[in-house]
């Protein structure tokens, strides 16, 4: 009797040892990397220049570079390394307040703007 349960138990814990790595291998699929010079900068020279790039900038916030991105307006940093939702820039996109002039951004541009964020927004 001992040795008929023995396969169909071994069958039952290999069937859910199997779905558990299945399981485990779906849900973690890895995000494609972000990259600012790619992807994040060229919405920014699209859709913010008129205001943020060149001699005089609204709020003192230049978009020109990395450099004066990352170092934020007269009001301080406008971007939060790691956390999109706690970004300045983020808020104002997402809440369609910037850009004031010409089309706001898209949702997917919006996205990739937080993704590279939420990234640890690296100069890549």
């Amino acid at each position: 009797m001992k040795k008929q349960l023995i396969i169909p138990i071994l069958a039952a814990f290999l069937v859910s040892a199997y779905a558990i790595l299945l399981s485990g291998s779906t849900n973690s699929a890895a995000q494609p990397e972000v990259s600012f010079v790619n992807d994040v900068f060229p919405i920014l020279q699209n859709r913010c220049s008129s205001c943020h790039m060149g001699e005089y900038t609204s709020k003192n916030l230049h978009m020109d570079t990395y450099e004066s991105l990352m170092a934020g307006s007269q009001n301080g940093p406008v971007i939060v390394a790691g956390n999109a939702k706690d970004s300045l820039l983020v808020e104002k996109i997402s809440s369609g307040e910037m850009p004031k002039r010409g089309p706001k951004l898209t949702p997917a541009q919006i996205q990739i703007i937080g993704d590279w964020i939420n990234a640890g927004a690296p100069n890549n």
